[in-house]
């Protein structure tokens, strides 16, 4: 079960609302396109906004993903297939990201595109690790 939300809520309290994929994919998209030469037609208060509304979602994606890569069964080949220790990996890098003290390099642009494409690392994650707690596996017969 997917939960979430599109707000800040560092209190979890409102973790049982699903989360927004389409609406934050376009949400990267424009980030991504925005360039650092757009800055003086870019308000300070959209950059902060993005980076804001990104870094609330991340933390979100980060306990869903956690929760769907803890949810698959121990199985080495389902974990390889799931790239397990990839997912982890972008786990811990997106954690120790999020806990570090922003950057205010281009007024904040680097950061709000830095949480874009934490966004699709960890979207690739999660249909990676869904994909791989999707397909069956062989039952051992006679």
């Amino acid at each position: 079960m997917i939960h979430g939300s599109v707000v800040h809520d560092p209190t979890g309290a409102y973790d049982d609302l699903p989360l927004d994929r389409t609406l934050h994919e376009e949400l990267v998209r424009t980030v991504l396109a925005w360039m650092p030469q757009d800055r003086t037609t870019l308000r300070q208060a959209d950059i902060d906004q993005a980076a804001l509304q990104l870094t609330g979602y991340l933390r979100l994606l980060v306990r869903e993903v956690h929760t769907e890569l803890a949810a698959l069964p121990q199985d080495p080949e389902i974990l390889a297939r799931a790239g397990a220790e990839r997912t982890r990996t972008t786990l811990a890098e997106t954690v120790r990201r999020l806990g570090a003290a922003p950057v205010r390099a281009h007024r904040g642009l680097g950061q709000a595109q830095s949480r874009a494409r934490l966004v699709q690392a960890l979207h690739t994650a999660l249909d990676r690790t869904r994909a791989a707690a999707a397909v069956p596996m062989p039952v051992p017969g006679p």
